[in-house]
């Protein structure tokens, strides 16, 4: 049919609809949807039935179109052919929509046949009641519909013979036959081009010849093969592909030749015949799908069913069967659920029929007494047009997870005891007995590894396994299954010990596991019985061995702990009185012979040192030499000398590179001459402390132990930081020595360099400037007060404010021809010359170069001062040295100078103010008071007081 034809379907649901709008779009056919017949309209109808099929019929029969009527598969068809409707089709395995498809494409495709007289007949004259009559019988089989569809055509075409044939890879077998011809039996098969058949499947049309002999169609050969005379066949298709070929034959020509109309039943007989092939290969999908879906159903090893849409029990699984029985059909899965467990389960199934899946967990009780635990995962099941027939639920055992869960929630109770073992030991003892009592392995046996040994040493077993296995053997790293798993780091399953392995007296076929406890040991499991452990068991030991080798460290950690803290309070109480004592040497001392005499006799009692001794540089010599020793050992330090530079030996390095140095080997290359100083002094470590304050480095601390180790980490920080508080001490004692001495050296010397303060700001200002103090503040930083002549205020200011070293600049005073500045900086050279024990006098700068006078009390400290300043500003000259005598003052010196410098009224200004309590806080006495007890006014007072006050501050300061 080239052009679109149009059926109407009446009393359809929509996904029947849909079904049937996608066939006949196949066969250019649009269908239509009409609630009532009364509605309908279209080339054909078809009529879906629903309770009264027979009324439905009534009405479709009174209709002038031919109509269809779709049926279940009791319907009585004789009495609906009766009301008048052209064909019936049923709806279970002998109809179908296929089926309803054939019925409607006859309806509309009835073409007419001629008879032997030349007049035309209609389809009704043929016998088709008759074929859907043996097409829908339900008492036949398929092959006897078929044999039986044959059998009708050989009465109706006149011949003596029929066969249903199926053609693949170019063979023709015969499916079957009726009639007594010897060569058409079922099975025989035969090359396709030996067969009267090659023409009508190249042809692709029925062919029909009543008489071979008057025809070309079928050579002579071929004839002369078979002497068959008589020959219609037509293709048979099936699912729109070719099958093969139903044919009818004879071995006698047909007294006339096959008309239009046998033509046409042939192919009637045709379609039906291929129906009946669709539909058993349907059915026999349908069957393998099946069978394949019941035997994936019966493979799960869990229950699995379906229930109606009403929550009733349809379909099941043998595993169900097994756990509820056999008589359960129509019977609620409620009723196999311990009682407390139902409504759970019975909510679940109702919310997947409400298209909601979910899972809920719940106890079978089985037919045999006994509970299982299970958990049900319930899904809605649905049909094609999506709407919910049913819900699917599937149990999975939870027997062996909660077994694993009680184990693991024991394995965490024993974590919990491992992480409070007190040692290893302790930690293999709960081991073993945790594999006992939660993994059921009753022979067990942990080793520890001995790191001192280098062995695998049985710590701890079960009772069971000393009864059986006796005393355990030590192994060596590598050795046996034990040292290769310690060694490997990797577990090891043996599921049948051979002839000779593992332990003899589990004997042969034994099952043994090893689990390697991180880097503290092994614990092993073992049983008699061969392939013992599973899976989950080896996973139990794994998580025990992970929690004990965690634990082992813990407690390891633990011991290391707690002897580090015992070490640490015999190091601290030593350290203390060591400290406690070298500090009240240090404070007590007055001169620095005695504070390294003290300082090396403290060193040398205490533990474990053997010897101590202190070297001072002499930077004329570049030497350094032994200036104060003590010590038990006797290391002839006397006399001997370090060079300061250069020297490839501890105690010069210290001095050069100002870091610690420690000598455990004085046969190295690196012990320069202490193999032989050491001698046979019993000595074996030696560590040098180099004695810096600042910049200034005032030699080294040489400390000595008859043990090689005794020197270690934690003694180098104690030496290292009493290092820091003897140069403190020397620094201080250098310092305070200028101010007793009487024979100094003063120093001159400039610096040009721009790198100094002091020449930056004067070169940028061109102005002159000299030091008037410095000071030092509580967050370490220094201010200078510089007084400045010739500039601007705000020029010296704005520059001195974007000079790096400067962090912030106050003017103090600000006259006409002076002005007086304060300036914060980190570090400056008056800072490092008065730390270095030097006294500035005077400090001028002009035109971009500085002049220093300072006073020290030595001449090496004048030699050294002036090196560490010419090696920071390379421009540094000197321009003078002098030793000279400074005289002593004494105090009635200094009152004396002050007295004849006051006037009378400024002396008993400054008297009274003092006396009167006005310089208290609070003031016991005003200004006021004070002028009128001078019988003054009080500015005239004040003027007096501030006068004699200046003449102080200049004994003072200048």
């Amino acid at each position: 049919m080239s052009a679109t034809t149009q059926v109407c379907v009446v009393g359809a649901d929509e996904a029947l609809f849909e079904r049937l709008t996608t066939v006949f779009a196949e066969e250019n056919i649009d269908v239509q949807r009409a609630e009532t017949v009364d509605g309908a309209s279209g080339a054909c109808l078809v009529g879906v039935a629903g309770a009264d099929d027979t009324e439905l019929a009534a009405a479709l029969g009174n209709l002038s179109v031919p109509a269809v009527l779709y049926v279940d598969s009791a319907a009585d068809a004789a009495e609906l052919y009766e009301a008048g409707v052209t064909d019936v089709v049923r709806r279970d395995g002998t109809g179908g929509v296929v089926g309803l498809r054939h019925a409607v494409m006859q309806c509309l495709d009835p073409a007419p046949v001629t008879t032997d007289g030349g007049q035309q007949a209609q389809p009704a004259d043929f016998p088709l009641k008759e074929l859907h009559e043996i097409a829908t019988d339900r008492d036949l089989s398929r092959s006897a519909k078929i044999d039986a569809l044959l059998a009708a055509g050989v009465e109706q075409l006149g011949t003596s013979s029929a066969f249903l044939s199926r053609i693949t890879d170019d063979q023709q077998e015969i499916v079957t036959s009726v009639g007594d011809h010897p060569e058409l039996t079922p099975g025989k098969r035969t090359p396709l081009s030996e067969t009267y058949c090659q023409y009508t499947i190249a042809g692709e049309e029925t062919v029909a010849l009543g008489d071979v002999t008057e025809t070309e169609t079928i050579p002579d050969e071929r004839y002369e093969q078979w002497d068959l005379q008589c020959y219609l066949g037509a293709t048979v298709t099936v699912d729109n592909e070719q099958y093969g070929t139903i044919c009818f034959v004879d071995d006698t020509a047909r007294e006339s030749a096959f008309d239009e109309s046998d033509r046409h039943f042939a192919e009637v007989l045709t379609d039906w015949i291929g129906y009946l092939l669709e539909q058993q290969a349907y059915e026999e999908e349908l069957d393998q799908q099946r069978a394949f879906t019941e035997s994936l159903m019966d493979s799960l090893p869990d229950p699995l069913f379906a229930t109606d849409d009403n929550g009733r029990l349809v379909r099941w699984n043998e595993r169900f069967e097994e756990l509820a029985g056999s008589d359960i059909e129509g019977e609620r899965p409620a009723e196999f659920i311990v009682e407390e467990d139902r409504a759970a389960v019975t909510e679940a199934i109702e919310n997947a029929l409400d298209g909601v899946g979910s899972s809920v967990e719940a106890t079978m009780a089985v037919r045999d007494d006994q509970q299982y635990p299970y958990e049900f995962s319930n899904a809605p099941l649905r049909d094609d047009g999506g709407a919910v027939t049913g819900a699917a639920t599937v149990g999975r055992d939870m027997t062996e997870r909660q077994a694993a869960q009680e184990q693991l929630a024991g394995i965490l109770d024993t974590t919990r005891s491992l992480m409070q073992a007190r040692n290893r030991e302790h930690v293999a003892e709960i081991a073993v007995n945790a594999a006992k009592d939660l993994l059921g392995f009753d022979l067990s046996v942990f080793r520890l590894y001995d790191s001192d040994a280098g062995t695998l040493v049985p710590a701890a077993m079960t009772d069971e396994a000393a009864d059986v296995l006796g005393e355990r053997p030590v192994y060596n790293v590598g050795e046996g299954y034990p040292g290769e798993v310690f060694a490997s780091g990797e577990p090891r399953t043996i599921n049948s010990l051979g002839a000779g392995e593992g332990p003899p007296e589990l004997g042969a076929g034994a099952s043994v596991m090893y689990y390697p406890v991180g880097v503290h040991g092994t614990i092993s499991v073992s049983t008699i019985e061969a392939n013992a452990f599973d899976e989950r068991e080896e996973q139990m030991l794994a998580l025990l061995a992970t929690s004990a080798a965690a634990a082992c460290m813990r407690a390891k950690r633990e011991q290391d702990v707690r002897e580090a803290q015992e070490h640490t309070e015999r190091v601290l109480d030593r350290v203390n009185g060591l400290v406690q004592n070298t500090v009240e040497v240090l404070v007590q001392a007055q001169t620095r012979e005695e504070l390294e005499d003290g300082v090396v006799e403290q060193l040398a009692a205490a533990e474990p040192y053997a010897f101590a001794w202190i070297g001072q540089p002499d930077v004329a010599a570049e030497t350094l030499s032994p200036s104060a020793w003590s010590g038990s050992a006797a290391v002839p330090v006397r006399g001997r000398s370090f060079p300061l530079a250069g020297g490839n030996e501890p105690v010069s390095r210290a001095y050069t590179e100002q870091e610690p140095q420690i000598l455990t080997d004085f046969e190295s290359v690196d012990a320069g001459p202490w193999a032989e100083i050491a001698g046979n002094s019993g000595v074996s470590s030696l560590i040098a402390i180099p004695l810096v304050y600042k910049d200034a480095n005032y030699g080294v601390l040489t400390v000595l132990a008859e043990e090689p180790d005794a020197l270690d980490e934690r003694e180098r920080i104690v030496l290292e930081s009493l290092g820091r508080v003897i140069a403190n001490a020397i620094n201080a004692i250098e310092r305070g020595r200028i101010l007793d001495a009487t024979e100094i050296i003063e120093l001159e010397f400039s610096i040009s360099d721009q790198e100094l303060l002091f020449s930056r700001l004067s070169g940028a200002t061109d102005c002159v400037l000299e030091s008037a103090g410095t000071d030092y503040s509580s967050d370490g930083s220094i201010r200078l007060y510089l007084t400045a002549r010739g500039v601007e205020v705000d020029e010296l200011v704005a520059i001195a404010e974007e000079d790096v070293a400067v962090q912030s600049v106050t003017c103090i005073v600000d006259h006409e021809e002076e002005c007086l500045l304060e300036l914060t900086v980190e570090d400056s050279l008056l800072a490092l010359l008065t730390e270095y024990g030097a006294v500035p006098r005077e400090v001028t700068a002009e035109h971009g170069t500085a002049r220093f006078i300072v006073e020290l009390p030595y001449e090496a400290e004048a030699r050294d001062l002036f090196e560490l300043v010419e090696n920071q500003y390379p421009s540094t000259e000197l321009l003078g040295y002098h030793e000279r005598e400074r005289p002593v003052e004494t105090r009635q010196e200094f009152r004396a100078a002050l007295s004849d410098r006051f006037t009378d009224r400024q002396e008993t200004s400054l008297r009274t103010a003092y006396l009167g309590g006005f310089f208290d806080w609070p003031r016991e006495v005003d200004g006021n008071e004070l002028a009128e007890a001078m019988d003054i006014s009080r500015p005239t007072y004040h003027q007096h007081l501030r006068s004699a006050q200046k003449k102080v501050f200049e004994e003072l300061f200048d």
